[in-house]
């Protein structure tokens, strides 16, 4: 790299960052607290993770979701976890199909937890906006409009969800987080049933526990709040000092639609499944002072009484039951590396037969 270069465009560059200091009206929508009145709940939370090994005629992957419970004033406690390594056919899609099997455990994971267990909410890591989005983000796997005489998805809900609702609430019931397969199907059917599989299970959990699931992310990139600034909301936020949260934005709100039409479009997507999203809260969240912002997004307004427990069950202003959960989860290339090795698999991957 040409450091001269650089040093060059020193000054430029400088400026340019001095000019997104623009004064923003952060009062009008921050709230100053300092979370000392805990009551008593009990939470729970949990995270996914995969990983996969290419070879030049199949793919052999990991999948694993883990949760913990966290009762205020008390130590924490393994929920339940669940792990598959499997080859995936067919061999198409790889990387989206196997991100959605990873958010259809994390989902079953939650569900096996409120059925099971006396939770008041369920932490999911990551913003519950981007479940909605998953919804719809079928079209660029499934869905081939040229094609004639094709079944659209919503046909094929109409025709199976409640077969495959059955199918998922018997395997936790079970305790076992496994998908529903599509059994003598194509291949195009069966990476339409993985979709289905998710929506149904999105629903399901939304009709019944949609009011105590909550998702916290350490990144954000809308900007809703501060409309007439390129900057997301997050960065504005992260410049108040000390603890508080911002009065929450619901997203069902026509005036978003004004903002932004994708966060409306998203949101109403469900309808197509006679599923009515009535509201979803955005919001920021700072629990410790020195710590950074969080991104809060619920299917109800949060109170006080909550962050307050929240922050009880925190280390560093963030939810220990979601960073242990991240931190068990997490599968790395040498852990594939021992899965292959002890499967017997030898065969040169991808990458190595191209280099």
């Amino acid at each position: 790299m040409d450091f001269s270069y650089l040093l060059s465009k020193k000054h430029k560059i400088c400026k340019k960052i001095e000019s997104l200091n623009v004064d923003f009206d952060i009062d009008r929508y921050w709230v100053s607290q300092d979370f000392e009145n805990p009551s008593y709940c009990v939470f729970a939370g949990g995270d996914g993770s995969f990983n996969k090994i290419d070879y030049v005629d199949y793919c052999l992957y990991s999948v694993g979701a883990v949760s913990y419970i966290n009762k205020v004033g008390e130590k924490i406690e393994e929920s339940i976890s669940y792990w598959d390594t499997d080859i995936i056919l067919p061999y198409r899609y790889i990387s989206n199909r196997l991100r959605l099997y990873m958010i259809n455990m994390e989902l079953k994971t939650a569900l096996w937890n409120f059925k099971n267990k006396n939770i008041d909410y369920y932490l999911f890591d990551g913003s519950l906006y981007s479940l909605l989005i998953q919804t719809h983000t079928y079209g660029t796997i499934v869905e081939n409009k040229n094609e004639e005489n094709e079944k659209s998805i919503i046909d094929y809900y109409n025709e199976y969800s409640h077969e495959i609702k059955s199918r998922i609430l018997e395997n936790i019931h079970e305790n076992r987080l496994i998908p529903t397969l599509a059994l003598n199907k194509n291949d195009r059917e069966r990476i339409i049933f993985e979709q289905l599989e998710y929506i149904v299970l999105l629903i399901e959990i939304l009709k019944k526990y949609g009011k105590k699931i909550i998702g916290i992310s350490k990144t954000s990139k809308m900007n809703l709040y501060f409309k007439e600034s390129n900057i997301p909301d997050i960065a504005v936020f992260s410049k108040v000092n000390g603890t508080g949260y911002s009065k929450p934005l619901n997203l069902t709100d026509g005036r978003i639609k004004e903002i932004n039409r994708n966060v409306y479009y998203t949101i109403n997507h469900l309808k197509k499944f006679g599923y009515n999203v009535d509201e979803i809260y955005y919001q920021f969240l700072r629990l410790d002072s020195g710590a950074g912002v969080l991104n809060i997004t619920s299917f109800s307004k949060l109170n006080n009484d909550f962050f307050s427990n929240l922050n009880e069950i925190s280390i560093g202003g963030y939810p220990y039951i979601l960073k242990k959960s991240h931190e068990t989860v997490k599968i790395g290339d040498k852990d594939m590396e021992l899965c292959a090795k002890l499967l017997g698999i030898y065969n040169k991957s991808d990458r190595n037969l191209i280099l």
